[in-house]
């Protein structure tokens, strides 16, 4: 995703996402960013959004994974420079590509789902490296393309969530003391150790 000022909204929207960014744009007094796939009559002034509701890194080969979504900027970006140097002052420019805030917020989506397919926790914990890894390819894409200003979410405490709650069957062993999931969180604390 990329944005013009320093204000952002995310790269990849979570269960709460629309309604958040939705107000923290409007608290910057910032319009909300149209989805790329849906153009038209903007101007992409205030930067793009290729955020789809529950992607994930993996698998690559999925309709919205983070790949894809690369491959989409990279489209855009292409696209814009293309008609910007025919003429269009409407769309970005290189300049604008190097200096906007690139938003990442992924990865939450692989790690909850593989909790949601049953996946004990050591297989979920083995599979974190490779989320990351893709995370990290798509950083360094948009690096060699001249992006340099990132902004990298974390995970929170899935564990706690209501809908996740409902999921499992609550025992004294797999709860916390504020009754949230534990392993779900021990994952969150190792995706977020792991990005960082």
């Amino acid at each position: 995703m990329i944005i013009k000022q320093v204000y952002a909204l995310q790269f990849n929207l979570t269960m709460l996402g629309p309604k958040t960014d939705l107000l923290l744009g409007q608290s910057v007094n910032s319009s909300f960013l149209r989805p790329y796939p849906e153009p038209l009559g903007s101007t992409f002034s205030n930067g793009a959004n290729f955020a789809v509701v529950g992607s994930s890194t993996l698998p690559r080969n999925i309709l919205f994974a983070l790949n894809v979504q690369v491959l989409q900027f990279l489209h855009f970006k292409a696209r814009s420079l293309e008609l910007v140097a025919a003429g269009s002052g409407h769309l970005l420019d290189d300049q604008a590509f190097r200096n906007a805030l690139y938003v990442i917020d992924i990865g939450q989506t692989d790690v909850s789902d593989s909790f949601a397919k049953n996946m004990p926790y050591e297989q979920v914990v083995l599979k974190i490296p490779s989320v990351v890894s893709q995370i990290k390819n798509a950083i360094q894409v948009i690096y060699n393309g001249g992006g340099r200003r990132f902004w990298v979410h974390n995970t929170g405490p899935f564990g706690c969530l209501p809908q996740r709650l409902t999921m499992v069957e609550k025992t004294s062993e797999n709860l916390d003391r504020y009754g949230c999931i534990s392993s779900y969180n021990a994952a969150a604390r190792v995706f977020n150790e792991i990005l960082r």
